[in-house]
């Protein structure tokens, strides 16, 4: 088995190179041969549907940078956002989680790091590694509010997270120490990392605030998160299969007639040009990878199949099958004005 990985941008083929299979793409093998299909005969619905084939296949994607982009970027609570984010001068972003991003990642030539608060560098993300079961290590941001670490609270989990739809960020923190609007808002936009969907009204919707080589900020209005307009990305960042055939809904799942010759399945997904400024905002993406339902952990975790996809309490717990790593940033962007959509196609030759 095999794969390759393409990712396309403004009708331009920006990368093709091959995907790295995991440890879990044999451990999901295993799982296919050894689990017993006597549970079909068990009347309890929970129990036979362990059988469902969806059990078995790939259902999720997500994104990664190198470790460290989460204590730099747009993952700080730096002074320069603090002041931003309650500027009286933009009120309409102001406090309460309205949404702006202190965008301070530039690929421009003429980039003053000194205008930065930290570098924007997000440092040499981790080698190639089957047996690895996540896309990177130590992805705990270094914030503090209230004196409080974020994330002994919100620890990191190896990839960019979805915090930003207020919907999300307010469930997350209701019960903690972050359950204020203010401090629900500030911790929005410190995990970030895709703005809330299209249809969210303008008076909510996420902003960047990039700065140029001399200091002056240009605000930048997101045109929405395809992920979070349709729902498909769960808080902690993976992508859900959905049926069709719109890659801007969720990673779709397609075979030529000749599957059976070939075995080709390709798996497609499409950021918004918002989702990628955002993704760009918060160190990039330098990580791509596939993942399977782990089963034992599912149910270990008390849910029972069939696993319905849900964004905040997703009883889908994942096993990473493929990864796919990068030597440069799939979002940068050398101008944040001109932007656009990012669509991956990732195929796997099973025979």
């Amino acid at each position: 088995m095999n794969g390759e990985v393409e990712v396309w941008g403004d009708g331009k083929l920006l990368l093709k190179e091959s995907n790295m299979l995991t440890d879990g793409a044999g451990k999901l093998l295993a799982d296919i041969m050894t689990v017993s299909p006597s549970l079909r005969t068990i009347e309890d619905v929970g129990t036979s549907s362990i059988l469902d084939a969806s059990n078995y296949t790939i259902q999720a994607i997500s994104f990664g940078t190198g470790s460290d982009a989460f204590r730099s970027n747009s993952h700080i609570w730096s002074g320069k956002k603090n002041s931003l984010w309650s500027a009286s001068a933009l009120p309409e972003i102001g406090v309460g989680g309205k949404g702006n991003v202190a965008l301070l990642l530039s690929n421009r030539s003429d980039r003053d790091i000194n205008n930065a608060d930290q570098p924007a560098d997000p440092g040499f993300p981790t080698p190639p590694n089957p047996t690895r079961f996540d896309l990177e290590d130590n992805t705990n941001v270094s914030a503090n509010i209230v004196g409080v670490d974020v994330s002994s609270v919100f620890p990191g989990n190896g990839q960019l997270v979805n915090f930003f739809p207020s919907a999300i960020a307010s469930a997350m923190t209701e019960d903690t120490v972050y359950s204020s609007t203010i401090n629900t808002g500030k911790i929005s936009t410190i995990l970030g990392a895709f703005p809330e969907g299209s249809s969210v009204t303008s008076y909510y919707k996420n902003r960047v605030i990039y700065f140029d080589g001399d200091s002056s900020g240009l605000s930048v209005e997101t045109e929405g998160s395809y992920f979070n307009e349709a729902s498909s990305m769960d808080v902690s960042g993976f992508v859900t299969v959905v049926p069709g055939v719109d890659s801007r809904e969720g990673v779709t799942v397609s075979s030529n007639s000749d599957f059976s010759s070939n075995g080709i399945v390709e798996y497609a997904v499409t950021l918004s040009k918002s989702d990628v400024l955002f993704a760009h905002a918060y160190g990039g993406i330098y990580h791509l990878g596939l993942w399977a339902i782990d089963m034992n952990a599912s149910l270990m975790e008390g849910n029972t199949p069939p696993f319905v996809f849900s964004v905040l309490n997703n009883p889908r717990k994942y096993r990473l099958f493929c990864r796919k790593g990068t030597s440069v940033d799939l979002t940068k962007i050398d101008n944040v004005t001109v932007y656009e959509d990012l669509t991956i196609k990732w195929r796997l030759r099973f025979l």
